[in-house]
């Protein structure tokens, strides 16, 4: 009897169908350009979500990174999806990417990461790179993950060197435009649109008034600290860029900017690193068009360090001594120095400057564990030498004219922008009164529902901005800069008067001269650098020659921050 083949199917009692994978999907873009027109992320989420149909797969969720780079590891959606993957749930199975660059561009943070996840039970899946779940595919892994490091760090530096040649012609790279100007176009270089840095003309007219504020005060006190100007504008109607109101951190930041005297710098901090500045080799200065004259920024920059509670205050300003106030040590405190006297061992008493900080604490030692080195100087040494530097080297007719010369060009060429920007905001004025008309005539004309909500809205932002361009028009004339008149005679009248108060009369008379002319008085263990603007000497230079004496006023308002 011939046997048959049979096969007989049996199907387990026990048999339980397996469940779908529970999926996660990531997709990233690293440019702002290809997170704006989306087409990157569009693509790799279809290719993605086909994938996870035709395996039978769940997407339990779809994590979007728009302009994030994958060098860094801080970047919010994909930090939210490891920490759902790895949340103890155990809800997740696998993580998906298009390719292992959208997810990664270090190689060690890839392998920490996927150690990570298979602690958790998670797997991570490449569409574009399919790889066996074993040891040969951990090493392809690794072996991609080094490739995409290398291919990442080439491209940075390509991008880089881009960047800097693009600085280095005078264009903008993007990044924040600092308050006070704008970006407009440039050249078209091959398919790029180059973009420059120019002049926004209500913002820059805020700025020239925070620095005067700054310098001057607002004609009934004597200069403003960051809280003060801010309060003022505040007052007034003046806004940020965003419509928020200005607070001392703003201004402060505005008052430091030294982009605003007319040079720029690209690529001056390590943003990946610590943060702290590069070698000059590698920082590009570039120029934008001046805001600030590069005296009346160096002259705020001396009185904000001069400000300082610590390095200086009413009391030591009104010392009874030649430099008390002026005086101050190199370190990393500016410590003010103070007078003090010592008696020696046959009883003649000598006086000093000496570091205030050491005179309250003894041994004063400074942020790198170093003790003051200039914490006494002889008195009559020190006043000796800068009374003599004072005479020899800065009150000299040619010395004077020649400042006065450069201060002149500096005045002329500044001016020459306010004009400029005169008619720009003289510009804006009109285009909204033109507005304010177009929009009162078709209301009148029956083509506009006079009763709509947003109309209302409308006309008060025309307004605002039709009066803050006023106002800064207004200011932007009355602050027009005085031509300065350079006169031989009353050059060197003044000239001879200023020495012969620095040399003869009482150390009141002298001290005040000497205040009028000096912003500070660096000393360290061989030099001693006497800082002052160039703009004092005008200030003190009266119309026939006669010295000046401004009356200067102690404001601790200027530390940054203060309440």
């Amino acid at each position: 009897m011939a046997r048959k083949n049979l096969q007989v199917s049996e199907t387990p009692d026990n048999f339980v169908q397996p469940r779908p994978r529970n999926v996660l999907i990531y997709i990233r873009v690293s440019t702002e350009k290809q997170s704006n027109n989306q087409l990157s992320l569009d693509s790799q989420e279809e290719h993605l979500i086909a994938r996870c149909k035709r395996d039978g797969d769940h997407i339990a969720g779809i994590f979007r990174e728009e302009g994030e780079t994958a060098t860094n590891m801080r970047r919010p959606a994909f930090e939210q999806m490891i920490a759902r993957a790895t949340d103890g749930t155990r809800t997740v199975d696998a993580i998906m990417v298009y390719s292992f660059s959208r997810a990664f561009r270090n190689q060690v943070e890839q392998e920490l990461t996927v150690q990570t996840l298979r602690k958790h039970k998670v797997e991570l899946i490449s569409h574009a790179e399919p790889l066996a779940n074993d040891d040969t595919g951990d090493m392809f892994r690794k072996f991609i993950g080094i490739v995409n490091e290398y291919q990442s760090k080439e491209t940075s530096r390509s991008t880089m060197r881009t960047m800097k040649a693009n600085a280095k012609l005078g264009y903008s790279n993007g990044g924040i435009i600092p308050f006070g100007y704008k970006s407009i176009d440039a050249e078209v270089i091959g398919n790029k649109q180059k973009k420059r840095l120019a002049i926004e003309p209500v913002e820059a007219e805020i700025v020239i008034r925070a620095f005067d504020l700054a310098k001057n005060g607002d004609g009934n006190s004597g200069p403003l600290g960051t809280k003060k100007i801010a309060e003022w504008l505040n007052a007034r109607g003046y806004r940020s860029r965003n419509g928020s109101l200005f607070g001392t951190g703003t201004i402060h930041e505005i008052l430091t900017r030294r982009a605003y005297t007319g040079v720029r710098n690209f690529n001056e901090f390590d943003r990946k690193g610590d943060g702290e500045r590069k070698a000059p080799s590698e920082i590009i200065e570039y120029e934008i068009p001046v805001i600030i004259d590069l005296a009346t920024f160096e002259a705020v920059q001396a009185l904000l360090v001069s400000r300082r509670p610590r390095s200086r205050g009413p009391r030591l300003a009104s010392a009874p001594s030649l430099l008390g106030g002026l005086v101050r040590c190199d370190c990393a405190k500016s410590c003010a120095l103070t007078t003090a006297t010592g008696t020696s061992r046959t009883g003649v008493i000598y006086s000093y400057y000496k570091c205030i900080q050491s005179i309250k604490k003894g041994q004063h030692k400074h942020d790198g564990g170093a003790s003051c080195s200039n914490r006494k100087i002889p008195r009559p040494v020190i006043e000796k030498l800068v009374v003599e530097a004072l005479l020899d080297q800065l009150l000299q007719p040619e010395r004077v004219t020649a400042i006065l010369t450069a201060l002149k060009t500096r005045r002329d060429d500044r001016q020459a922008s306010a004009d400029r920007r005169l008619v720009d905001l003289a510009r804006q004025v009109t285009d909204a009164d033109e507005r304010l008309s177009r929009l009162y005539a078709s209301i009148e004309a029956g083509t506009i529902d006079g009763t709509d909500p947003t109309l209302k809205e409308r006309v008060v932002a025309l307004k605002t901005t039709r009066d803050r361009a006023l106002e800064a028009l207004d200011y932007a004339r009355k602050s027009s800069a005085v031509p300065i008149e350079i006169d031989p005679v009353a050059i060197d009248r003044f000239t001879r008067l200023m020495r012969e108060q620095l040399v003869s009369g009482d150390v009141a008379a002298r001290k005040t001269y000497l205040s009028a002319i000096v912003d500070a008085i660096v000393v360290s263990d061989s030099t001693i650098r006497i800082i002052g603007s160039n703009d004092n000497i005008r200030a003190t230079l009266g119309p026939n020659g006669e010295p000046r004496t401004p009356v200067r006023k102690s404001v601790q308002e200027w530390c940054p921050g203060a309440e």
